[in-house]
Protein backbone atom coordinates (compact mmCIF):
# COMPACT_ATOMS: atom_id res chain seq x y z
CA UNK A 1 0.00 0.00 0.00
CA UNK A 2 2.71 2.13 1.10
CA UNK A 3 4.59 1.49 -2.21
CA UNK A 4 1.51 2.44 -4.38
CA UNK A 5 1.06 5.69 -2.41
CA UNK A 6 4.70 6.43 -3.14
CA UNK A 7 3.81 5.39 -6.93
CA UNK A 8 0.89 7.84 -7.04
CA UNK A 9 2.84 11.04 -5.20
CA UNK A 10 5.68 10.38 -8.11
CA UNK A 11 3.38 9.79 -10.80
CA UNK A 12 3.81 13.83 -11.93
CA UNK A 13 7.48 13.66 -11.65
CA UNK A 14 7.83 10.59 -13.89
CA UNK A 15 4.98 12.03 -16.10
CA UNK A 16 7.41 15.48 -17.00
CA UNK A 17 10.44 13.30 -16.80
CA UNK A 18 9.23 11.16 -19.84
CA UNK A 19 7.85 14.28 -21.39
CA UNK A 20 11.04 16.00 -21.59
CA UNK A 21 12.78 12.56 -22.91
CA UNK A 22 9.99 12.27 -25.55
CA UNK A 23 10.44 15.98 -26.97
CA UNK A 24 14.31 15.35 -26.49
CA UNK A 25 14.69 12.09 -28.38
CA UNK A 26 11.42 13.16 -30.65
CA UNK A 27 9.61 10.34 -29.99
CA UNK A 28 5.31 11.03 -30.53
CA UNK A 29 4.52 7.81 -28.75
CA UNK A 30 5.60 8.94 -25.77
CA UNK A 31 4.42 12.30 -25.81
CA UNK A 32 1.13 10.51 -27.06
CA UNK A 33 0.95 8.98 -24.06
CA UNK A 34 1.70 12.16 -21.24
CA UNK A 35 -0.02 14.62 -24.03
CA UNK A 36 -4.05 14.91 -24.22
CA UNK A 37 -3.03 16.49 -27.35
CA UNK A 38 -6.94 16.76 -28.18
CA UNK A 39 -8.51 18.04 -24.77
CA UNK A 40 -4.92 20.77 -24.77
CA UNK A 41 -5.76 22.25 -28.17
CA UNK A 42 -9.87 22.54 -27.00
CA UNK A 43 -8.87 23.94 -23.91
CA UNK A 44 -6.44 26.35 -25.63
CA UNK A 45 -8.99 27.29 -28.14
CA UNK A 46 -11.26 28.25 -25.79
CA UNK A 47 -8.95 30.02 -23.25
CA UNK A 48 -7.38 32.20 -26.67
CA UNK A 49 -11.15 32.94 -27.97
CA UNK A 50 -12.43 34.18 -24.64
CA UNK A 51 -9.59 36.70 -24.23
CA UNK A 52 -9.86 38.09 -27.91
CA UNK A 53 -13.81 37.82 -27.53
CA UNK A 54 -13.03 39.96 -24.29
CA UNK A 55 -11.30 42.23 -25.82
CA UNK A 56 -12.48 43.00 -29.26
CA UNK A 57 -16.22 43.25 -27.73
CA UNK A 58 -16.60 46.64 -27.24
CA UNK A 59 -14.92 47.63 -30.72
CA UNK A 60 -17.16 45.27 -32.59
CA UNK A 61 -20.44 45.90 -30.88
CA UNK A 62 -21.30 48.45 -33.34
CA UNK A 63 -19.67 47.28 -36.26
CA UNK A 64 -22.23 45.63 -38.50
CA UNK A 65 -19.39 43.27 -39.33
CA UNK A 66 -18.51 42.22 -35.55
CA UNK A 67 -20.34 38.88 -35.77
CA UNK A 68 -17.91 38.18 -39.08
CA UNK A 69 -15.03 39.61 -37.75
CA UNK A 70 -15.44 37.51 -34.55
CA UNK A 71 -15.79 34.25 -37.02
CA UNK A 72 -12.81 34.46 -38.69
CA UNK A 73 -10.66 34.78 -35.58
CA UNK A 74 -12.37 31.79 -34.37
CA UNK A 75 -11.10 30.18 -37.54
CA UNK A 76 -7.65 31.79 -37.31
CA UNK A 77 -7.27 30.70 -33.39
CA UNK A 78 -8.12 27.30 -34.10
CA UNK A 79 -5.77 27.00 -37.00
CA UNK A 80 -3.01 28.43 -35.06
CA UNK A 81 -3.49 26.22 -32.24
CA UNK A 82 -3.46 23.48 -33.95
CA UNK A 83 -0.46 24.25 -35.44
CA UNK A 84 1.28 25.28 -32.23
CA UNK A 85 0.50 22.66 -30.39
CA UNK A 86 2.91 20.56 -31.35
CA UNK A 87 5.77 18.54 -29.63
CA UNK A 88 8.24 21.26 -31.05
CA UNK A 89 5.79 24.03 -30.00
CA UNK A 90 5.28 22.75 -25.97
CA UNK A 91 9.54 22.40 -26.12
CA UNK A 92 9.68 25.78 -26.77
CA UNK A 93 7.46 26.86 -24.14
CA UNK A 94 9.55 24.49 -21.48
CA UNK A 95 12.31 25.96 -22.40
CA UNK A 96 10.52 29.54 -21.56
CA UNK A 97 10.00 30.78 -24.37
CA UNK A 98 6.20 32.88 -24.60
CA UNK A 99 3.80 31.08 -27.03
CA UNK A 100 3.53 33.56 -29.37
CA UNK A 101 7.46 33.04 -30.09
CA UNK A 102 7.59 30.20 -29.60
CA UNK A 103 4.94 29.69 -32.86
CA UNK A 104 7.46 31.67 -34.57
CA UNK A 105 10.34 29.59 -33.69
CA UNK A 106 8.48 26.35 -34.13
CA UNK A 107 7.46 27.83 -37.94
CA UNK A 108 10.88 28.79 -38.80
CA UNK A 109 12.69 25.44 -37.63
CA UNK A 110 9.79 23.48 -39.02
CA UNK A 111 10.64 20.70 -36.33
CA UNK A 112 13.58 19.80 -38.24
CA UNK A 113 16.04 22.03 -35.43
CA UNK A 114 18.15 20.12 -33.01
CA UNK A 115 16.59 18.91 -30.30
CA UNK A 116 16.48 20.70 -26.80
CA UNK A 117 18.73 20.07 -23.82
CA UNK A 118 16.90 18.06 -21.75
CA UNK A 119 18.32 20.41 -19.15
CA UNK A 120 16.94 23.28 -20.61
CA UNK A 121 13.25 22.18 -20.50
CA UNK A 122 11.22 23.43 -17.47
CA UNK A 123 14.74 25.14 -16.28
CA UNK A 124 13.62 27.82 -13.32
CA UNK A 125 10.00 25.51 -13.18
CA UNK A 126 7.76 25.59 -10.17
CA UNK A 127 5.79 22.50 -9.13
CA UNK A 128 2.57 22.37 -7.11
CA UNK A 129 -0.20 19.89 -6.34
CA UNK A 130 -3.40 21.62 -7.04
CA UNK A 131 -5.70 18.39 -5.82
CA UNK A 132 -5.01 14.69 -5.50
CA UNK A 133 -5.77 14.17 -9.10
CA UNK A 134 -4.32 17.53 -10.83
CA UNK A 135 -0.71 18.86 -10.41
CA UNK A 136 0.94 22.06 -11.87
CA UNK A 137 3.84 23.11 -13.64
CA UNK A 138 5.06 26.79 -13.69
CA UNK A 139 7.43 28.07 -16.27
CA UNK A 140 8.66 31.33 -16.09
CA UNK A 141 9.44 33.52 -19.10
CA UNK A 142 12.50 36.45 -19.56
CA UNK A 143 10.26 38.57 -18.23
CA UNK A 144 8.89 36.86 -15.16
CA UNK A 145 5.53 35.66 -16.27
CA UNK A 146 4.51 32.20 -15.82
CA UNK A 147 3.07 29.85 -18.41
CA UNK A 148 1.13 27.50 -16.63
CA UNK A 149 0.87 23.28 -17.71
CA UNK A 150 -1.83 21.41 -15.75
CA UNK A 151 -1.36 17.66 -15.89
CA UNK A 152 -4.38 15.38 -14.35
CA UNK A 153 -4.34 12.30 -13.22
CA UNK A 154 -6.14 9.13 -15.60
CA UNK A 155 -5.79 6.25 -13.07
CA UNK A 156 -2.20 5.83 -12.02
CA UNK A 157 -1.07 7.82 -15.00
CA UNK A 158 -0.25 11.61 -15.36
CA UNK A 159 -1.52 13.74 -18.76
CA UNK A 160 -0.90 17.70 -19.80
CA UNK A 161 -4.31 18.56 -20.22
CA UNK A 162 -4.37 22.33 -20.17
CA UNK A 163 -1.79 25.02 -20.77
CA UNK A 164 -2.60 28.53 -19.38
CA UNK A 165 -1.32 31.32 -20.86
CA UNK A 166 0.61 34.04 -19.19
CA UNK A 167 -1.84 37.48 -19.03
Amino acid sequence: MIALLGYVAAGPSLAIADIKTGIVEKDSDRLAAKVDFPTLRQNLKAQINARLMHNTTGELKDNPLGALAAGLATTMVDGIVDAFVTPAGLAHVMEGDRPSESLVKQTVTADTGPPPKEADLLQNARYSYDSFSQFSVWVPDDEGKETRFVLRRDGLSWRIVNLVLAH
